[in-house]
């Protein structure tokens, strides 16, 4: 199996029995994203434009990093026994693990460079996601300060 011409040497466990084409694992297969890798994304593309405030080069340095992205999964994976039912969601996990690093890489990187501690660097990429993003409120969640919210300010 490889994922973009990269081999992917995993064995697959519980593989359904038989010889028909259907039931043997693809030569080629695909890394799925989830809604984590929306998050990651948003987080990793905030970190980058720290740097550079230009979307398009951010979307563009996180097209060329998923290749070497997909190398690590492939690597990390390498020589480990999967279950084929639960393949695609290993992969995507694998993938977003990764991610996770690059973007906490790029974190420790500010707060070297900024001279500075975590929750200051965290602030601003906060900013950026909510800038560039849509973030929407969970349902049954109130503006801070409306009556009946718990951070309601009771004025005299």
């Amino acid at each position: 199996m490889n994922i973009l011409g990269i081999p992917l040497q995993v064995t697959l466990t519980d593989l359904p029995t038989g010889n028909t084409p259907a039931e043997t694992p693809p030569e080629n297969i695909t890394i799925y994203e989830d809604d984590i890798t929306a998050v990651l994304w948003q987080r990793w593309s905030a970190c980058y434009m720290l740097y550079d405030w230009n979307m398009l080069h951010a979307d563009s340095a996180y097209a060329s990093n998923k290749y070497t992205w997909i190398e690590q999964v492939c690597k990390r994976l390498e020589g480990t026994s999967i279950n084929a039912g639960t393949l695609e969601n290993t992969l995507t996990d694998t993938f977003n693990h990764i991610l996770l690093e690059s973007v906490e890489d790029f974190i420790q990187t500010h707060m070297k460079v900024w001279e500075c501690d975590r929750l200051t660097v965290e602030f601003p990429v906060a900013r950026v996601v909510s800038e560039l993003f849509t973030v929407k409120p969970k349902e049954g969640r109130r503006e801070p300060g409306a009556p009946g919210s718990p951070f309601h300010i009771c004025q005299k």
